[in-house]
């Protein structure tokens, strides 16, 4: 008994110190209550952007991010990729079959909606810790209107609903704890149990939103230690906080209904739990592959990243904000850094993403929002600092008080001015009122196949694309089989394709393949031409990408697609040349002009992919010793994307065919565009030198 007295006693004593020590803590970080102008001030606030972005809204699938597989997911009600996204799938489900519009559109602007929402609590939760209106209202409009915010405003994502919900647990926390700190303990409780629930919640949406949970403690930790020495009250959390999973119940209940999109089938236990814990998709990290690694640039392009969203004066304000914020509010100061800490430096830390080109910087760019979000408050509470200053200065001059205000407002107009000149450059790089680069690939790609052909996709944009969003949402589809390469031989995508596909001749689950997993694609090329030879019944085969193959086939060149024929079977290079021609000429440049997209858009990334399937026609006819069909090839690929190595192959093309001054020429294009390191760039310089002593010029 005595040994239980001791230690009860010590547990009390370490309560009070805990106690004593957040009190003092949230001391400073007195209460406010909102005014009916505040409510009206965030009110606009919201509608105005949502007007914004409903001017600027994309009407089509976009292919940034995983966007048509979250419009063929919602639609179709599937099981989108881990952690499944249940909250959002139902969601969005209701709201793409709302008959006004497009699919995309609806799914687009359901977007829309989320950040116009998140807008308006930000700009509750901005005034309640600085305290000051038109600071509130800035920073809210400045968020409102950077690039990566005010972009994926406009497409169907996963990240405004992960926005809202992060800065609406943050109005709870700040609202419990106020409610705490004014003695009204039981409104305090009911807000601390909603904060919960909401947790819950929030986790069956995106795993990043644990990011800001160590906030949360800060924030309300004064009603949560109280409900902590309550067994009763902890009890109710604990149900609370599972009513918030339960949306995670939709995942196996769906799953067992085996929908189209089924991403891992976790209709069981075990499979659920390898499912929601992200085991074969990355867990903590966001890619997985022989160029990742965990680096220090992840954070400096985070950190290049929030320059393009706030721009120098955000970040200036910002290190004022979290001066004047330790010093008069340290409870918000602790809480917001930690915030800003853990999704903007702790997470680039983790994600396992090689920044160096531009699918993978698209694919890190989106979880930038909630770092820059959580940073908001800071510049806020700066540019607070910095308003007050001014009006002071302002008001002591020696005119009267209403010129005074004047200068004041002239003043702090003036300093903002950074952050809303860059506003019709960013407008006319995000707007996507007039975006068809996603339906025009997707045009194309299907113009490239026969009828009854199979297509196995790879990448996430022509899977998604296809086997997502065309085949879910596009009721006049194509007589196309498709196959996602990325998960062929997996035994539960090889399960779905039997249910899908029954007139498909696969092999069985216990066919002795036993190959270690570094020769994986070598399994999957072996399970391609067993398909190959064993499914007669189609007119054609076509892969996305260059697959290698045996000696039994080969692959050419079919518009945006590669086709698969029997080794033995004759090309006629001149027809294929003719279909070639005909088919990139005939694309729209307008639609895939290069210069009209961002240096980080998938937009861009897809163009060079494009100039390179070209460019791979013109080796394709090289290599054949059709070196004019080549030349005229590798013309078209450089007017699709300037790439430089092309005009290095053009320079030898016409090098082998004699044209000693138009090889000398791209020679010299060449090493005037390439970097010192490229050795090609010196052989370029030293063949320039050759031909021209061979023509005798000096």
């Amino acid at each position: 008994m005595t040994m239980v007295s001791t230690a009860r006693d010590i547990a009390a004593r370490i309560r009070a110190w805990l106690w004593r020590s957040l009190e003092r803590l949230h001391a400073s970080s007195k209460p406010y209550h909102l005014s009916r102008s505040d409510r009206i001030t965030g009110l606009a606030l919201s509608l105005f952007f949502l007007l914004i972005y409903f001017l600027t809204v994309s009407h089509h699938v976009n292919i940034a991010g995983d966007s048509p597989e979250m419009i063929g997911g919602g639609y179709s009600l599937g099981i989108l990729h881990p952690p499944g996204y249940p909250t959002y799938t139902m969601l969005s489900y209701m709201i793409s079959h709302i008959p006004v519009g497009s699919i995309p559109f609806r799914l687009n602007f359901l977007s829309s909606i989320l950040h116009a929402l998140t807008l308006f609590v930000l700009y509750i939760v901005l005034i309640k810790v600085t305290r000051h209106r038109a600071a509130s209202a800035i920073i809210a409009a400045v968020i409102g209107v950077s690039p990566l915010f005010w972009f994926y405003s406009l497409i169907a994502e996963v990240f405004p609903l992960n926005d809202l919900l992060a800065v609406s647990l943050i109005l709870v926390a700040v609202m419990s704890r106020e409610a705490w700190l004014e003695g009204r303990h039981e409104r305090s409780r009911r807000l601390l149990f909603l904060l919960i629930f909401l947790c819950g919640l929030s986790l069956t949406h995106h795993h990043t939103i644990l990011l800001i949970f160590p906030s949360l403690l800060i924030l309300a930790a004064l009603p949560l230690l109280d409900l902590l020495g309550s067994l009763r009250r902890v009890a109710s959390g604990v149900g609370l906080f599972l009513a918030g999973l339960l949306p995670y119940a939709y995942i196996p209940i769906r799953a067992s209904q085996k929908p189209y999109m089924n991403f891992g089938d976790p209709s069981d236990l075990s499979s659920f739990l390898f499912f929601v814990s992200r085991r074969y998709y990355g867990s903590s990290k966001l890619w997985i592959g022989p160029e990742a690694s965990h680096r220090l640039d992840n954070v400096f392009d985070y950190l290049k990243a929030a320059d393009r969203q706030m721009y120098l004066l955000g970040i200036l304000l910002a290190l004022l904000g979290m001066y004047a914020m330790a010093r008069k509010r340290r409870g918000d100061f602790y809480a917001f850094f930690t915030a800003f800490l853990l999704a903007g430096i702790g997470f680039p830390l983790l994600a396992n993403v090689s920044v160096t080109n531009i699918f993978n910087i698209s694919t890190i760019e989106r979880f930038y929002l909630l770092p820059t979000i959580m940073l908001a408050p800071f510049v806020a509470f700066g540019l607070a600092e910095t308003i007050a200053l001014i009006m002071q200065n302002a008001r002591r001059l020696k005119a009267r008080k209403a010129l005074g205000s004047i200068l004041g407002v002239m003043l702090v107009l003036l300093l903002c001015m950074p952050f809303y000149l860059p506003v019709r450059r960013t407008y006319e790089e995000v707007n996507l009122r007039h975006d068809l680069i996603g339906e025009s690939y997707l045009e194309n790609l299907l113009q490239s196949l026969e009828d009854n052909a199979v297509l196995f996709l790879a990448g996430d944009v022509p899977i998604e694309l296809v086997d997502h969003y065309y085949r879910q949402c596009v009721k006049e589809r194509r007589n196309i089989t498709t196959i996602a390469w990325s998960f062929w031989g997996q035994p539960w995508y090889m399960e779905h394709l039997r249910r899908w596909h029954p007139e498909l001749d696969l092999p069985d689950e216990d066919t002795p393949v036993a190959l270690p997993a570094e020769r994986l694609n070598y399994y999957k090329t072996w399970l391609l031409e067993y398909f190959i030879s064993n499914n007669p019944q189609f007119n054609a085969y076509y892969t996305i990408g260059k697959i290698e193959l045996s000696g039994d086939y080969k692959s050419i060149p079919s518009g945006f697609a590669y086709r698969i024929l029997p080794a033995s079977e004759s090309v006629d290079d001149d027809q294929l040349f003719q279909a070639l021609e005909d088919f990139y000429g005939g694309l729209d440049l307008n639609i895939y002009d290069y210069s009209t997209f961002g240096e980080n858009r998938r937009e861009l990334w897809l163009v060079q992919l494009i100039s390179s399937l070209i460019n791979d026609c013109a080796l394709y006819f090289r290599q054949r010793g059709e070196l004019e069909k080549a030349l005229a090839m590798s013309a078209m690929a450089y007017q699709a994307y300037p790439f430089p190595l092309y005009e290095f192959q053009a320079a030898e093309m016409y090098a082998e065919l004699g044209n000693l001054p138009e090889a000398a020429a791209l020679y010299e294009d060449y090493a005037d565009w390439s970097a010192y390191w490229d050795p090609k760039k010196w052989e370029s310089l030293s063949r320039r030198e050759e031909m021209r002593m061979e023509e005798g010029s000096p």
